[in-house]
């Protein structure tokens, strides 16, 4: 039987599992996903169970290895959603369910860090404390289910809890670890002098390995579980948006990555964090040693899209009609000069993410009026959610990193009306990728890495990562939309001094 080599990337997202299998040139041989839902036991709490991923990963794997051979698997990898705590007993099971990154029940210990220790998180990692990053979950943890940390084992990320699963290893790696805030990327080790004064017990720290190691391998039980062949090097992974940093090309210089999913993502290399993004950005340990990337979070991305149509249309979820008669609505839109004729939508569904990281910020409509169309309200949307990365876009800029060429990714990137817009917004010519999986991607580029396969990331990235086409912007609408940012801005202001007014 003729072999091949193929590479496996595990992608452990926050409402589904994505299984891909690739070949040396990016071709995609196979590929499968499994959805698992999210638990709202009180407000404000985001939990999964980590098991509901490993059944999800079992049965993509298997459905996978009904188009490719075990045996054609050279090396496996995987990426994970970030900053999501995943706590084990001493037999390897959770002890409850994961913690996800939009939890915000640590509010008060968030709090406490920000009045303490803002300074001191900032200068070893560029970052503020924030209710996303894990030491705050670890805080609660502590704080309000003190039995829960006394039996834990370890704690770790997503998609180290799959690779112990298909390893049976215990680890996690630097593009995650900076996601708990109690990394120190300079030293490469967990910040032991902050974990000691926060009183965390040493012991659940678990043990460091370099994103592009062989990690461990597939183990018999495991193969028997999944179909996988024992003995498969299992390469450690990243997190998703360090895997994404990759697989959208934004490892490259001059590379920005604006990513378009339920929420958006502006993302760049650069060389180490900046005081002038500090509490407007985050800054991230990048997959290759000493790199880094910084990160505007857009918390309303395609989110807005989605509720502005149900909310139009009184509808609780959306079917297959519902996303036909969204593309309907979508090439109307297409008629619409720069401004959505005076209506104005603030994208703060659920809060501000950077550059503000206010969560009083909510959502408005201004300029509403008897006779617009469904289509200019969702367009409208589509302008609010545009200039919140353009702000994000400005920031980053202003850290003095020369942005040369903007790719665009994930979902939203399929909608051309949206990346012209983009392109329009931020006087900038763009390109949606081919392959819009940034973090599947990203992570089978570390398995093939890994291996051997690719000399390096950046060798893989120019190989693997290209353009489906290029939109320039108009000179026309760019000047137009230079003067509605300055009134969006002012707007902004005025509804965040109002919401930051109201009584509790």
């Amino acid at each position: 039987m003729e072999t091949h080599q193929f590479v496996m990337a595990i992608d452990v997202g926050t409402t589904s599992v994505k299984c891909l299998v690739m070949n040396q040139t990016g071709q995609t041989m196979a590929q499968a996903s499994y959805g698992y839902p999210i638990i709202n036991q009180k407000p404000c709490w985001v939990e999964q169970d980590p098991l509901d991923w490993w059944a999800a990963v079992i049965q993509s794997i298997k459905d996978c290895l009904e188009i490719v051979h075990a045996a054609d698997i050279a090396s496996i990898s995987l990426s994970g959603h970030m900053s999501a705590l995943v706590l084990i007993d001493g037999d390897g099971q959770p002890l409850c369910p994961s913690i996800l990154i939009a939890d915000t029940r640590s509010a008060k210990q968030t709090s406490y860090l920000r009045q303490n220790y803002s300074e001191a998180f900032a200068e070893i990692t560029g970052n503020e404390p924030l209710d996303a990053f894990t030491v705050s979950k670890l805080l609660w943890v502590a704080d309000e289910k003190p039995e829960i940390l006394e039996h834990t084992r370890n704690f770790f990320f997503p998609k180290d809890f799959i690779r112990f699963q298909l390893t049976g290893r215990i680890g996690t790696d630097p593009t995650d670890a900076g996601n708990s805030l109690l990394y120190d990327p300079m030293k490469k080790d967990w910040n032991w002098p902050m974990i000691q004064e926060l009183d965390l017990p040493a012991h659940i720290f678990p043990e460091l390995v370099d994103t592009t190691d062989v990690f461990g391998a597939i183990t018999e039980q495991t193969a028997q579980q999944t179909g996988l062949r024992a003995g498969t090097p299992v390469i450690t992974g990243g997190a998703d948006m360090a895997c994404s940093q990759i697989g959208t090309g934004a490892t490259l210089d001059g590379t920005m990555a604006i990513t378009l999913s339920t929420s958006g993502q502006v993302v760049m290399g650069v060389p180490a964090h900046h005081e002038r993004g500090v509490g407007k950005l985050t800054f991230h340990p990048g997959v290759n040693a000493d790199s880094m990337y910084t990160m505007g979070t857009v918390f309303t991305g395609g989110l807005g899209v989605e509720w502005g149509y149900k909310f139009l249309f009184h509808k609780e979820a959306m079917d297959r009609s519902d996303y036909s008669e969204l593309a309907r609505l979508t090439e109307e839109m297409k008629q619409y000069s720069a401004g959505s004729q005076g209506l104005l939508f603030l994208p703060f569904l659920v809060g501000s993410g950077t550059p503000y990281f206010d969560p009083k910020d909510r959502a408005a409509w201004i300029g509403l009026s008897l006779d617009q169309k469904k289509s200019l309200l969702l367009h409208s949307i589509l302008e609010g959610i545009t200039f919140n990365i353009l702000e994000n876009v400005n920031v980053i800029k202003e850290l003095g990193v020369p942005v040369e060429k903007i790719h665009l990714g994930a979902g939203g990137s399929k909608n051309m009306v949206w990346c012209q817009m983009i392109a329009d917004v931020l006087g900038m010519d763009v390109s949606p990728l081919a392959n819009r999986d940034g973090s599947a991607l990203g992570a089978a580029v570390i398995a093939g890495t890994g291996i051997g396969m690719f000399s390096s990331i950046e060798e893989a990235v120019s190989k693997l990562v290209k353009a489906e086409t290029d939109i320039s912007y108009n000179h026309e609408k760019h000047q137009q939309y230079q003067k509605l940012f300055v009134g969006y801005q002012q707007v902004y202001q005025s509804i965040n001094r109002y919401m930051n007014n109201l009584p509790n």
